[in-house]
């Protein structure tokens, strides 16, 4: 469905501004690309309001994002079932992680070492950077998660571990 959406927006628009936009294939993975971000926040930000849990859903969007961005990770075949798995993920993290404070400690020792063993992992097709520099990926990302440790907000340590769980790279083939 995002794809097809991205074809006939992307076609329209280069019919329209031949001269003045880039590449229908660019335009395609741009729309493409605001879609399937900004959808699942839109999800997120009108069920937390709903369950009464914006705050937390906030930083539990902050906390997940900005360690998956450097340190990467599973990614579903279909930008569907990414946005489905990613907004409930979000909501369940900002539902459980102020229950979880007591393994703070706890959270951040299994994702430092999954940082450590994994990051970055699958990000060679998400990113134009060298693989000789992906070394400061992993670096970002084991300080991104001891910061986030160490602002010890319960949702955020909790989100930094989700993502840390995502590193790992399943054998025997992804089929998601």
């Amino acid at each position: 469905m995002i794809n097809q959406l991205a074809d006939k927006w992307s076609i329209a628009a280069k019919r329209k501004y031949p001269d003045e936009l880039p590449s229908q294939q660019i335009i395609r993975y741009t729309i493409k690309f605001i879609i399937s971000n900004t959808i699942p926040i839109f999800i997120v930000l009108i069920a937390s309001m709903l369950l009464g849990i914006t705050k937390e859903a906030i930083l539990a969007l902050i906390g997940f994002s900005s360690v998956r961005v450097f340190s990467g990770g599973f990614h579903f075949k279909s930008a569907e079932m990414c946005i489905v798995f990613s907004s409930l993920v979000i909501i369940l993290i900002a539902l459980c992680g102020n229950y979880l404070e007591t393994y703070s400690f706890t959270m951040y020792l299994v994702s430092i070492i999954l940082v450590m063993l994994y990051a970055p992992s699958k990000i060679e097709q998400q990113t134009r950077v060298k693989p000789e520099n992906f070394k400061w990926f992993k670096i970002i990302s084991l300080i991104l998660v001891t910061l986030i440790y160490m602002i010890n907000i319960p949702v955020l340590n909790l989100a930094a571990l989700v993502q840390s769980l995502l590193l790992i790279r399943l054998r025997g083939g992804e089929k998601l």
